[in-house]
C-alpha cells in the first residue's frame, strides 16, 4: 500500500504572511490540528500546529482582555512561530516509509509532496491506522491464523497453495520478525464457507501453528 492510497488530497492550508489569529481561526473552524504552509507555486514552506499557535497566545493566567489577546495574535505571522524544516513524504511511497518518519520523529502527519517540492496531499497518524485496519483484515469476518516458520524457505507458496487448492480466498498475509530470531506469518481467511480443515492441512505440512483467532467485523 502506498501513500497516495490513503492520503488527503484535499489540504486545508495557510500562507505564511497570515497572522497567528487567522491561523487559530481557521484550525477551530476546519478542526485540524496541523496546517502546511504554503508559499510560492504550492511549496511547502512550514508547518503550523495547534501547539504552535498555543506557545504564542497569551496564557490564561494574563491580565490581557480578549480584545488584548486578540490584538497580540494579529500582530504576529505564522512564520514567526510556523516549524520551517518540514518533514515531508512522496505519493509513491510506502506506508511503512510514513509511518516509520512519524514514530522517528513523533509526529502526527506527513504532508505529501511531489518531485518538485508542491503539495499534493496530507497523511496523518489516522490514515495510517485505519490502513492498518483494512491490512489486518479488521474491517471484516475473519480467522487470523499465526504460523512459526523460523528458518523455513517457501514458506508463501506453499501454504498459499493449500489455501487456494480449497478454494478459500486470502485477506492478508503479514510476518513479523520476533525479538529472539524466530519469523512468524500471520494470514487472515474467509473460512466461513470453507471450514478450518485447512488449519489442519497446515500442521501436516509441517508447520507450527501457534494462534487462531476469529475476528467479527467492528470488534
Amino acid at each position: 500500500m502506498f501513500v497516495k492510497d490513503i492520503m488527503t488530497s484535499k489540504v486545508i492550508t495557510i500562507s505564511e504572511d497570515k497572522t497567528i489569529l487567522e491561523a487559530q481561526e481557521l484550525m477551530r473552524g476546519k478542526n485540524v490540528r496541523r496546517v502546511p504552509v504554503l508559499g510560492y507555486n504550492n511549496l511547502v514552506v512550514g508547518i503550523i500546529t495547534d501547539g504552535d499557535v498555543g506557545r504564542a497566545s497569551p496564557s490564561e493566567a494574563s491580565t490581557l482582555s480578549k480584545y488584548e489577546a486578540n490584538y497580540l495574535l494579529s500582530r504576529f505571522k505564522v512564520r514567526d512561530v510556523m516549524t520551517k524544516a518540514v518533514i515531508t513524504v512522496r505519493a509513491e511511497s510506502g506506508l511503512q516509509d510514513a509511518a516509520n518518519q512519524m514514530y522517528k520523529n513523533k509526529i502526527g502527519s506527513l504532508p505529501v509532496v511531489d518531485e518538485g517540492g508542491a503539495l499534493c496531499g496530507i497523511i496523518t497518524d489516522t490514515d495510517i491506522f485505519r490502513a492498518l485496519v483494512d491490512i489486518f483484515g479488521l474491517n471484516q469476518n475473519c480467522t487470523r491464523i499465526t504460523i512459526d516458520c523460523t528458518d523455513k524457505v517457501g514458506v508463501l507458496a506453499e501454504i498459499g497453495k493449500l489455501f487456494a487448492d480449497r478454494n478459500i480466498n486470502i485477506i492478508s498475509v503479514n510476518t513479523l520478525n520476533n525479538d529472539d530470531g524466530t519469523t512468524e506469518v500471520t494470514i487472515a481467511a474467509d473460512l466461513t464457507q470453507a471450514g478450518m480443515d485447512v488449519i489442519e492441512a497446515i500442521r501436516e505440512a509441517g508447520y507450527d501453528v501457534t494462534n487462531i483467532t476469529t475476528v467479527k467485523a467492528g470488534n
